[in-house]
């Protein structure tokens, strides 16, 4: 950890990947307005919903927590082991609801992971599907490929016409972007698959061994093939998140500004890591003040270049955010 001097103190920044708790004015409840960036603003009517976390506990130990929409209905109840709105620690059933108050999911959580049943819901009310997690399979809201994690019980299109029961049966999915169809047999994809992505630029085809994704080839709208055996590649810094921790805690500049105020409290920066791997455009999330955002921000842009995410075996930009931990309490000896 590297220390950066003024006068004759010494000052340490600490990276925890963990978040800032916004008070309320009521001892029992910690409210906090959050904006669609999941920035935090204390303007309720700038945020895209209300987060309140009830800091007195249940017999199980742990706080209730309920979300609202801007017109007051309910988007989210569930529990949570920490009264944090920034890392919830999910247990027990977490119910979202459509903005019209119909119930949008319900899911099981255990260890703030996704467990037991999880069923989901078109706005006018039908069932889509239930799913199966065995416990510490995923991680918290985790729906972007829950294949890998899940059997599939029942889907239904939203008109109530059944594909999948008891886990048999052929799914087909399409809307205005993305198009696919295959078998599923006891819960798991088997057989060939294939589909379209964005519009019919793009298109795939996959071959699954009871949930296994064994071969995929995805053509782009020029024609070249790409081979892949894993749908989803996330981005990575050379080394991991803990090198660029590292990286950050060597090379940030705490402004004077700040440390003469003596800012502490968590940073968090979002920026979009393209194709070729280098990072852009950059958004503040949470901002400290006093040029704290800014040289975050100049930090991050001197750091090395990433490994791009990839889908379909297809390079693709991902959003990513990093949170920074400043303290300016002086270092221990």
């Amino acid at each position: 950890m590297h220390y950066y001097p003024l006068n004759i103190h010494k000052y340490i920044i600490f990276l925890l990947f963990m978040g800032i708790v916004i008070p309320s004015k009521a001892q029992e409840t910690i409210v906090s307005y959050i904006k669609k960036n999941r920035g935090f603003t204390a303007v309720k009517d700038s945020a895209a919903y209300t987060n309140i976390i009830r800091l007195s506990t249940n017999e199980l130990g742990l706080h209730e927590l309920n979300e609202y929409y801007p017109n007051g209905n309910l988007k989210r109840h569930g529990w949570t082991k920490v009264a944090d709105p920034r890392r919830l620690y999910l247990e027990g059933i977490m119910e979202s609801y459509h903005n019209n108050g119909n119930l949008a999911v319900s899911a099981g959580y255990k260890n703030n992971k996704l467990s037991d049943t999880l069923k989901r819901y078109y706005e006018n009310g039908l069932l889509k599907e239930i799913r199966f997690f065995s416990s510490s399979e995923a991680s918290p809201n985790e729906f972007l490929f829950q294949d890998q994690h899940s059997r599939l019980i029942y889907y239904a299109d939203s008109t109530g016409r059944q594909q999948i029961v008891n886990g048999n049966g052929m799914f087909e999915f399409k809307d205005s972007i993305n198009s696919e169809k295959g078998q599923y047999i006891d819960g798991l994809r088997q057989g060939h698959w294939e589909g379209t992505l964005k519009k019919g630029k793009n298109k795939f085809e996959e071959w699954y061994e009871k949930g296994v994704l064994s071969k995929g080839t995805s053509t782009d709208s020029m024609g070249n093939v790409h081979s892949y055996t894993q749908r989803d590649v996330q981005p990575e810094y050379p080394g991991g998140i803990k090198n660029l921790m590292i990286f950050i805690a060597q090379n940030y500049k705490y402004p004077k500004e700040a440390l003469n105020a003596k800012v502490s409290g968590q940073l968090l920066i979002s920026f979009v890591i393209e194709k070729n791997g280098l990072a852009n455009e950059f958004e503040v999330i949470n901002d400290l003040g006093y040029g704290t955002a800014a040289s975050g921000i100049a930090v991050l842009k001197k750091a090395e270049k990433w490994t791009p995410g990839y889908q379909y075996g297809m390079p693709v930009r991902v959003q990513y955010s990093i949170p920074i931990r400043l303290n300016t309490a002086p270092a221990p000896n």
